[in-house]
């Protein structure tokens, strides 16, 4: 069926095709990727270091997400923690892997806006931290070192750590995307070991983020 308005004669997008916006909005999404890809690729092979991105994603889906991208040949990482042992039935089982920052998937890509927003397409991923024009970067450097204190269980949940925090009180985040930033005590912590809620004001808006009681600092 033809559409006439004013003068100008046109058809629907994809009426003959049965395109879905849906599909093509997924394959801008994959080549806005795979381009991305591969100039972070040769940027490495040429010696250069591509930024790091945090992406916020699907609570509890951060492992699929890294899958997904690594998949598409897009550097992502997801650094891990021994969570909490069970006790059942007089029966102590052992902590599963979880993530050190529940929400988030570490991102290496070209720092440039259609690549980052393409990002936000990928399934049960929300958005670039920062936004895509201006978005917070993370040096090689320091993902690589907060993913080493990740692996020597810096941040197990049972890790006893001497610290004790209430809420409103003030603290600073010592490693990983939040690294140096200032927040708030959202959710008091009097045990010594595992997480705490705290409240990051990033570009005029606050965040809460539940992160691990060892990975703050009392100002």
């Amino acid at each position: 069926m033809m559409m006439q308005h004013r003068g100008i004669t046109g058809q629907p997008i994809a009426t003959r095709t049965g395109d879905r916006f849906e599909d093509r909005m997924r394959r801008i999404t994959d080549s806005m990727l795979d381009e991305g890809a591969l100039l972070t690729l040769n940027c490495r092979i040429s010696g250069g270091k591509a930024p790091w991105f945090a992406l916020r994603v699907w609570t509890g889906r951060e492992k699929t997400v890294e899958s997904t991208l690594e998949e598409m040949g897009v550097r992502s990482l997801v650094p891990m923690r021994k969570g909490p042992d069970l006790r059942r039935r007089h029966r102590v089982i052992e902590g599963t892997m979880m993530p050190v920052i529940h929400g988030y998937v570490l991102v290496q890509m070209f720092a440039r806006a259609e690549y980052l927003a393409g990002l936000q397409g990928v399934e049960h991923a929300i958005e670039v931290l920062g936004g895509c024009e201006k978005p917070m970067r993370i040096s090689d450097k320091e993902v690589s070192r907060f993913n080493g204190l990740a692996d020597g269980g810096t941040y197990d949940f049972a890790r006893p750590i001497d610290i004790v925090v209430s809420a409103g009180e003030r603290v600073r985040l010592t490693a990983g995307p939040f690294a140096n930033f200032n927040a708030v005590v959202v959710t008091p912590n009097r045990t010594g070991r595992g997480d705490v809620v705290v409240s990051i004001s990033i570009l005029g808006g606050d965040v809460p983020v539940t992160v691990p009681l060892a990975l703050l600092r009392k100002l």
